[in-house]
This record gives structure tokens, sequence and C-alpha cells, in this order.
């Protein structure tokens, strides 16, 4: 019997082992047919980085590895074996493991999988296909040679703008050398940028990763095919807009749909392989629900570790990685986010647009369509059945399988508990008259809660509407609840009015710190108690018989808060 391969995912090592593999090699001729540059989204652990090594093995033309394609389907494909099998010079890159805390850190492995890459090829410099400039350039990629500059501000602009260009230019050298173009092969070139953004430095980052990239993909004359692999598409910053002939292949296309991820034929297979069709009902209760592009697939990360554990039943995705991002985002969602994610676990179907183009840099928005954008695409959520006019990409989504709801129903319930108790205690402060206690609860959550993400975007009153909105929705038996509704002469941001009349109404209105017209933060909070008096926004907490009415003003500055309670 074949031995699995677990934790394995060079193919070269697998096929020389005689290790069980699941033949997937048709691949090859589909992304030969698509265009010229090629991105591949699906979840962690779908066997990305396996496919890519195998496209590897099969263009790179340093090496004779007809002996690993013979016998798979591919092999059949005469034509595509003849005129494409070890014929060009390969670029493989894998940003799987940039996964740095900070800025620097990062910076400096990214530089080092280029210098990595450039290390392979460096016989070029023994060749008399680049000038010495080019050999100069050649070794400051290296790291053995000084980078030009007659300031440090200077060099480090020189070696950013280097780096930049690194790939594109080893993909001309090779070219050259070959008079061959390249296949660029880049795996999980999202990892370092969703690190960017759980570390807090995704706008000093993403400029950098999107040079690097946009570089190598766009108007690349030395490019036969380039083909990315990652869990999202991060679109509008530059990485991906205006490169040619581009197909991009996410769950909810066609495009390579039975190409990662097991069909159930490939799963009754396994099944049947290693004596496991008895498995088969908790199998599909426990690991199916994958829905790409039509296609029913299964889990192979679970199917092969349930394989290796000769059946038993365990939750092998799920405790495969810390799912930090997933979590913070349930952490800031607001209440509307956190009752849907309730149905969820409930076994109900919930609507939404979803954004194949989702950018990192949008999630500080909290917008309801972006979360589930990346739940579906990370795997947590699949749908089922588009539900939007023609053109319109909205869709029915549900917990995908029994595995990804012990998720929910573990890690998700305990974070809205927690979430729910700590900030209804909050709320609580300002209604026993405890506003200082307010005032350093609410500073110190902002702080916990923000660590992890940037709110410089277009609105970022929309986070501390969400955070009051989380705050005061276990209060609905006692409050009536409005948020952005009229009251007196304008809008009020949320108010409270008590169901007992002995009981406070309360107030709260957000104020953005200017620059231009604030003297400080205490100045704009002044400001929204003042704005709170003017508008008259008491009286529709009046009409109801209320005396007694709180004024909350929260005037902010990305993390500084300042609140007046009056």
């Amino acid at each position: 019997m074949k031995k699995l391969p677990i934790g394995r995912s060079d193919f070269k090592s697998i096929i020389e082992d005689n290790m069980y593999y699941i033949d997937k090699s048709m691949l090859i001729k589909e992304i030969i047919e698509s265009g010229d540059v090629i991105l591949i989204t699906r979840p962690r652990r779908f066997g990305k980085t396996l496919n890519m090594s195998m496209m590897k093995y099969f263009f790179r033309n340093d090496q004779d590895n007809k002996h690993l394609f013979e016998g798979l389907k591919i092999w059949k494909e005469k034509e595509i074996i003849e005129k494409y099998l070890n014929k060009y010079p390969v670029i493989y890159l894998t940003f799987k493991d940039a996964k740095q805390d900070d800025f620097l850190t990062m910076y400096s492995k990214i530089k080092m999988i280029i210098r990595d890459v450039y290390d392979e090829f460096n016989y070029l410099l023994n060749k008399n296909i680049l000038s010495e400039i080019e050999k100069k350039d050649y070794m400051r990629v290296l790291g053995l040679e000084e980078i030009k500059g007659n300031t440090i501000e200077e060099k480090r602009s020189n070696e950013k703008t280097m780096f930049e260009e690194s790939i594109k230019k080893l993909s001309e050298y090779l070219y050259r050398y070959y008079k061959q173009k390249v296949i660029l092969l880049i795996d999980e070139y999202d990892t370092p940028i969703q690190q960017s953004y759980l570390k807090g430095y995704y706008n000093e980052f993403i400029n950098f990763m999107g040079n690097i990239l946009g570089n190598a993909l766009k108007d690349n004359e030395y490019l036969e095919k380039g083909v990315l692999t990652g869990i999202t598409r991060v679109a509008k910053e530059s990485v991906f807009t205006g490169v040619n002939n581009l197909d991009v292949s996410t769950i909810v296309g066609k495009l390579f749909n039975d190409k990662f991820g097991l069909t159930w034929e490939e799963v009754e297979e396994t099944l049947k392989y290693y004596g496991l069709e008895y498995e088969k009902e908790k199998v599909i209760e426990w690991y199916n629900g994958y829905n790409f592009g039509g296609k029913e697939i299964y889990n192979p990360y679970s199917i092969i570790n349930l394989a290796r554990n000769k059946g038993e039943i365990k939750y092998y995705w799920i405790n495969s990685s810390g799912n930090e991002l997933i979590k913070q985002l349930i952490r800031q969602s607001t209440a509307e986010v956190k009752t849907k994610i309730e149905e969820l676990i409930e076994g109900k179907t919930i609507e939404s647009s979803i954004d194949e183009n989702l950018v990192y840099g949008d999630l500080d928005k909290s917008t309801e369509e972006s979360i589930w954008t990346l739940f579906l695409f990370t795997g947590y959520l699949t749908w089922v059945e588009h539900v939007g006019e023609e053109g319109e990409p909205r869709y029915s989504l549900r917990i995908t399988n029994k595995e990804t709801l012990q998720f929910f129903k573990k890690t998700v319930v305990t974070i809205i508990k927690e979430t729910k108790i700590e900030l209804e205690s909050i709320i609580q402060d300002i209604i026993l008259g405890k506003y200082k206690e307010f005032g350093i609860k609410f500073k110190k959550i902002v702080k916990e809660t923000l660590s992890y993400f940037d709110i410089s975007g277009e609105e970022p009153e929309r986070f501390y509407h969400g955070l009051i909105l989380g705050m005061v929705v276990g209060l609905s038996k006692k409050y009536i609840v409005k948020s952005n509704r009229e009251a007196g002469y304008g809008r009020a941001d949320v108010i409270l009015i008590p169901k007992e009349k002995t009981e406070p109404g309360i107030i709260f209105e957000f104020k953005k710190y200017s620059i231009d017209f604030d003297k400080d933060l205490k100045e704009s909070a002044e400001k929204g108690i003042k704005q709170i008096e003017e508008k008259g926004y008491e009286e529709e907490i009046k009409s109801y018989g209320i005396e007694r009415i709180i004024k909350v003003a929260i005037a902010f500055d990305k993390k500084d808060v300042e609140i007046i309670v009056k």
C-alpha cells in the first residue's frame, strides 16, 4: 500500500517515492489553453502548491523530467508533451512562508526569496549574456555587491527599485540565454499581503509587493505565461490592473473547477484503496460541501489525514491554521453580521453580494460584503446558488460542512459571547453614571481592536459606529435602538430610548478630528456635544416621556479617542 504524502507538496518527490497521488495533471493542458497570465484562488490546503510544483517540473528546461509524467493523464496528450514538456525556463517563487510581524522583517524576507531565485540561476554570471553593469546589478540582488547611492536614503530607494524590477529583469536574462520566453510561477502570492494587513503595515507594504508583481506581469515581453495562486484576488492596488490577457479562476467560476480539491469520484477511489468505503456517509457529512464553479468538491487535506488515521473522523483542516484574520473580522464586525453568523450556525442560509476583487484595504470598513466574501474564499462558507440578476454577483451562502460548523460553534460563538459581555458592561457604566470608567474601558477596547486594523480610510467613523452598535445589541429588551435615524433637526448617530421611563435615554455622536478646524480632540468632542444640543437630538427621546438624557460625544483621530459625557 502506498504511503500518503502528508506534509509533502513537492511533486517530484511524491512521484519518485511512489506515494499516493491523485492525478491532476490535466491542469497543465487547461493552463496552456488559457490566458497569458492566470490567477487561481482557492482556500488553503487545497493542492495549490502541489499543482504549482507539478507545473514547475513539467515546463522547466534544465532537467529531464519525462519519467515523472509517464502514466499520468497528460502523457496521452502527445502534442502537448512534445511541444511543452521541459521546453521553458521556469522562475518559481513561493511566498507561503512570508508571515513576518513588521514591515522591515517582511521586506527582508521578500528580498531573501528573490535572492534565492537569483542564486538558482547564478550560472548566468559566467555566460556572455550580461553586460558588466547587469552583472553588478545581479550581484547586488545576491547581496555580493554594494548598493549604489550617495546617502543611506538614496541606497535604500535604489535597493527597493532594484528588487521591484528584479523578476522582470531575471526573465529578460533567461530569455537571452535560452532564446525562449519564461514561465513564471508564483505560489501563495497574497500570503505576505494578508499578513501585512493583519499586523498593521499594509499601506507601507502593498506598494512594494504590488510593484514586484506588476513589473513582472505587465507588458513583459519575455513572459510566455504567468501563473499565480492565492486565497483572494488582490485588486485595485496596481497588482493586476493593466495585465493583458488575464484569466481569473475563483471558487464561483468554472475555470479549473475540478483541479483543486477532490471530486467525489476521487474521494471514493481513495477510500476504496485504503479500505475505508464504510466511512462514505460520514465523509460526505464532514468534508463535503465546497462548491467550485458548480462542481462538488471535498477538502483534500481532511481526506488524506482521514486515510492516514485509518478512518478516524476529526477536525483536520480547521485545526491546521490559526484562522487569525477570520477571528479578528468577527471581533470587529457589526451586530448585524454577528446575528447572521448565529443564523448560519442554526443551519440557515444568508444572501450577500460577493466581490471577487476583494481589497484588503477595504476590510477596515467592515462592510458585510467584504466579510462574507472573505469567509467564502477562505472556505468557511460555501455558495449554494446564484440568486442575483444576470451579471449580479449575489449568492446564497451557508456553512460548508460539519468540520467548519465546529469552528463556528467553538471559536465564533466564544468570540461573540465574550464581546457581548464585555461591551454590554461598558454601556452599563454610562447608565450607572460611571462616566470615567466608560471612557477608560472604551479607549482600551479601541486600542486592542484596532491593533490589527488600519482605519485611515475614507470612513473610519464606521468602525466606531459599529462598535457602539455591538455594545448595545444586548440591550434590545430594555431599549429601542435607533441608528442614523432622523431626530430633531439632523441625524443622530445612535440613540437609545428606554422602554422604562425611569431609565435614562442615551445619545451618541461621533466626531472625526479635523486638523484644520479643531485645536485638539477635546475641542472635537465639545463640538459633538454642541451638535447634539443645537440640532435637538433630545426631542425624539423626550417624545417617549423620558426626562433624563445622557449625551455622549466620541471624538477620534485614528486610534486616539476623547470622550465627553454630559
